[in-house]
């Protein structure tokens, strides 16, 4: 059985409140939502017993709870990655958790490759859904973009974690960017069981979603010529620079669950990365709801720059 569960804590409340209404609005369908990370007397809350900024620790209770609640598979979903589009619910619901046990995979990313995004292992045939099975040496494995993940190798992954990072670094930015080895002893037989999905491949509407496709290739391949030619003429320094203005236009992703990359928020703050990438998009709808949810932000005193997250 599979199950949703939003990774937040109580400053993001109201982020991790628009991403659950997004889902609803775009994925109808969905399977079972849970939130972790908030203290509520409802059922759809897990209650935790860890500290509030130990993200690792949190996160555990939630997957041990869902094990108990006999769940098997879950989308593990960040407060600040709502789907910015319309989902395959028939893709997420049911032919990639099928492919998650034909290919007992610990992890299937959402983000995916293509669309300006290299491979980074083997792409699979048709009847594995194109899907790329990644290297065990690739970085990233264990992203923690939005994703479906087997819970008894997640529940592993995360108690390896808390062993790995002491207090004040059990942070979701340590549990993804920690870079294990194949030879580990205890998670080498989960490192070659982890995939990508090809997102042109499994779209809602595919007629206006391979459109965006083709517009945003031809506009990426604008900027790689720009920073082609700001390193010849101006050295790397002059590029790094560019790089960092024109980032935004490589963030958005279409594919069954359509996101932008590095989310909504940064460090407490709207991620200007995402605005500017709202503000090109003309997504009348999302623009209308994101300035909604930035008024409330704003008039939330408890949101602050140093926040991390």
């Amino acid at each position: 059985m599979t199950g949703i569960l939003l990774s937040t804590f109580e400053p993001y409340e109201q982020v991790a409140h628009f991403t659950e209404q997004r889902i609803k609005k775009h994925w109808a369908a969905h399977p079972p939502l849970f939130f972790s990370g908030l203290v509520r007397d409802q059922d759809l809350y897990f209650n935790f017993k860890s500290d509030s900024r130990n993200w690792m620790g949190v996160t555990l209770e939630a997957v041990e709870e869902m094990l108990y609640r006999r769940f098997t598979h879950v989308y593990l979903i960040l407060d600040d990655h709502p789907p910015v589009g319309a989902c395959d619910d028939i893709f997420l619901n049911e032919t990639l958790p099928a492919l998650a046990v034909k290919l007992d995979a610990v992890t299937i990313g959402l983000l995916g490759y293509g669309q300006h995004r290299d491979p980074h292992g083997v792409i699979l045939e048709k009847e594995n859904g194109f899907l790329e099975q990644c290297s065990s040496t690739a970085p990233w494995k264990f992203s923690l973009h939005p994703g479906l993940w087997k819970l008894e190798a997640l529940q592993l992954i995360l108690e390896e974690r808390l062993n790995q990072y002491g207090e004040g670094k059990r942070t979701a930015w340590n549990f993804e960017r920690h870079q294990d080895q194949p030879e580990d002893p205890i998670l080498k037989t989960l490192l070659h069981r982890c995939f990508r999905i090809s997102g042109e491949h499994f779209l809602k509407e595919p007629k206006k979603m391979k459109f965006e496709i083709i517009k945003e290739g031809i506009e990426r391949f604008g900027v790689d010529l720009m920073l082609y030619l700001t390193k010849k003429r101006g050295g790397a320094p002059a590029r790094l620079e560019l790089e960092k203005k024109e980032l935004w236009r490589y963030g958005h992703y279409l594919g069954p669950y359509p996101i932008f990359w590095s989310g909504l928020m940064q460090q407490g703050r709207p991620h200007r990365g995402f605005e500017r990438w709202l503000l090109s998009c003309g997504n009348r709808e999302l623009q209308k709801e994101w300035k909604n949810l930035k008024s409330l932000l704003e008039s939330n005193s408890s949101l602050n720059p140093d926040i991390s997250h």
